[in-house]
């Protein structure tokens, strides 16, 4: 009998048998992989699941991961099944994570979510899963290959470490392909996609690549290193010297902030020569408040880094994807008993703010979805009807609380049109190096800037006529693209070039308004008048707390005193030193460490 089993052992090992097994076990990858590709278009027609096919880039590297992991499985198992079976949970498993997210949250699962295991079991526990006709045909699928395999792919290496030789071999054909997943061009050029999907939904360009790719390119995305000398202890300790102030009920007044798109006070620029004021008004409610320079880390677009640093008072360097509860101020306003909200007039999906906002703690946002495209008809609402319908859900808010919103707002969004003339004469004297386009561009832009000074004008003088304290802010989030390269500026003498002083601030300069109606002056004993000093965009938020007589939370008062002495931090910056590093330290931390647990969000 032992013999009769050494004989039924031994025909497996034979080179037919063993090659059958291993293209079996290639082809089982091939298998998973498509399996993976058709789940990857989530709730797009089938057409998405075509185009993967059609762009070699996107099949390729969705492909090459599961057909080498079934490889490696098959030579470090030695059994085309367990190959098949192992290939399809490293596969599969996240591939249906990421169908469903999208399919209830309209949000793509990447690397830095399989940390939150919490969050995970609170989707599961929110969300009813449901069984659709592809995962029916894929666990039928998976079930008969899983047979097939078992009976007829038997073949086995004789020799071990060959054997074991071969799958390290594959590992480091993994490792030389991992440049191909990290390349930013490879991203953004060669799997471009974008006929089926909106080209500035980071989610629908990551389906429009299919799964697996798009997941392995997050990877880089998900790890955040400390910064060079970084001392957990040491940050805690400097953080743990301040507490979170609890603002008395008799000092709360309601804040409202609304961050401009592409706003800036090009009257300032000595290079332009203005035929018609357009930001007269503006310069009214300068006179009526606190403003200042304001310094950012971005240029003509990335709104989302301003409006995050606004948010958090975190520079920079840790501005990310924000999957998990972030410490912000609003978090902080909210557990002082303050209703926390905001809206945007575009799209839900834009910058993920749907789900990130929900994660600096904000409890309701309005988007074009929810709340303006029902009430306007259109997909984007502009100043003349956004500012009015900004004031309405200011009127509606619960009285018995105090207030906080944060906006932003869409009018003087880039790109401007260079052949197609909003504007019926010129706002400034053509240079004599401008182009017929370099002066539509201009003139363009400058178009929606006059159009936004006049409703915020109106916005502004309406709100603080209200009985109630209010402070409004207001601030540009970056320069406005003018032509690629800044070729409008040059064209009309502009310095952008940031080794200059003048050019550093021309580049990444916009302007902050601060005005208070009379009874929050009176609330807060400040008259809120005067020009501020230039400020970094993630001190903004000091500044206002400042000016109410607010400390605000722990970390708030830390990085208070680094302003003082470091009124400006900016990206280019080492942060190797002094203050700069002590920031740089202790947002790393604050980062890491969420501080207002307690609080239910939505999933």
């Amino acid at each position: 009998m032992f013999a009769a089993n050494m004989d039924r052992r031994e025909k497996y090992y034979r080179p037919g048998r063993v090659c059958f097994a291993f293209f079996a076990a290639v082809f089982g990858g091939i298998v998973c992989g498509i399996s993976s590709l058709l789940f990857a278009r989530c709730t797009y027609e089938a057409d998405m699941f075509v185009s993967y096919l059609q762009n070699p880039y996107i099949l390729l590297l969705n492909m090459a991961p599961p057909v080498l992991l079934s490889i490696f499985f098959y030579l470090l198992t030695n059994r085309a099944v367990w190959s098949y079976l192992l290939t399809n949970v490293c596969v599969m498993v996240p591939t249906l994570v990421h169908y469903y997210k999208i399919a209830l949250r309209g949000d793509a699962l990447l690397a830095e979510d399989l940390a939150l295991v919490t969050e995970a079991q609170n989707m599961l526990e929110t969300y009813d899963l449901f069984l659709d006709r592809r995962i029916t045909k894929y666990i039928l699928l998976l079930v008969v290959s899983t047979l097939l395999l078992a009976l007829l792919a038997r073949g086995r290496f004789r020799r071990k470490v060959p054997r074991l030789s071969a799958a390290l071999a594959v590992v480091l054909i993994g490792a030389a392909l991992t440049p191909l997943y990290t390349s930013g061009k490879i991203y953004d050029q060669k799997t471009a996609n974008t006929a089926q999907i909106n080209q500035w939904s980071e989610t629908q360009q990551y389906v429009s690549k299919g799964f697996v790719y798009p997941f392995l390119h997050s990877v880089k995305s998900a790890f955040h290193p400390a910064p060079s000398g970084y001392d957990a202890d040491e940050a805690a300790a400097a953080l743990a010297q301040y507490t979170d102030e609890v603002i008395p009920d008799d000092k709360k007044v309601n804040i409202v902030c609304i961050m401009l798109e592409a706003y800036n006070d090009f009257s300032r620029l000595e290079e332009l020569t203005f035929t018609t004021d357009i930001y007269e008004k503006y310069h009214e409610l300068e006179a009526m408040g606190y403003s200042g320079d304001l310094i950012v880390d971005i240029f003509a677009g990335d709104t989302r880094i301003s409006e995050r640093e606004f948010l958090t008072g975190m520079p920079y360097k840790r501005m990310d994807n924000f999957v998990a509860d972030s410490n912000s101020y609003v978090w902080y306003l909210r557990q002082n008993g303050y209703t926390v909200e905001g809206s945007h007039p575009c799209y839900a999906w834009f910058y993920n703010r749907e789900h990130i906002n929900q994660k600096l703690g904000f409890e309701n946002y309005y988007f074009s979805e929810n709340y303006f495209k029902p009430k306007t008809g259109g997909d984007i609402t502009y100043d003349a009807r956004l500012f009015p319908m900004m004031r309405d859900i200011y009127l509606a808010r619960d009285v018995s609380k105090p207030y906080f919103s944060f906006s932003i707002t869409y009018q003087g969004h880039g790109p401007y049109e260079s052949n197609n003339a909003y504007f019926d004469a010129p706002y400034v004297q053509r240079n004599a190096g401008a182009t017929d386009a370099d002066e539509t561009i201009l003139n363009n832009y400058l178009y929606t800037i006059s159009g936004t000074t006049e409703h915020l004008y109106t916005f502004a003088t309406d709100m603080l006529a209200t009985e109630e304290p209010l402070v409004l802010v207001f601030f540009g989030d970056h320069k406005p693209w003018l032509g690629n390269n800044g070729s409008v500026y040059g064209a009309y003498g502009i310095n952008i070039d940031t080794s200059t002083e003048e050019g550093f601030r021309n580049y990444y300069g916009t302007r902050y308004l601060i005005l208070a109606n009379d009874a929050a002056k009176a609330v807060c004993g400040n008259d809120f008048m005067g020009e501020g000093e230039t400020i970094s965009v993630s001190f903004l938020m000091n500044k206002v707390f400042a000016l109410c007589g607010y400390k605000g939370s722990a970390y708030m008062q830390l990085t208070s005193g680094i302003m003082q002495q470091n009124p400006v931090i900016h990206r280019t910056d080492a942060m190797a030193d002094g203050g700069k590093k002590l920031y740089d330290c202790v947002s790393y931390y604050y980062r890491k460490n969420f501080m207002y647990d307690g609080y239910e969000t939505s999933n």
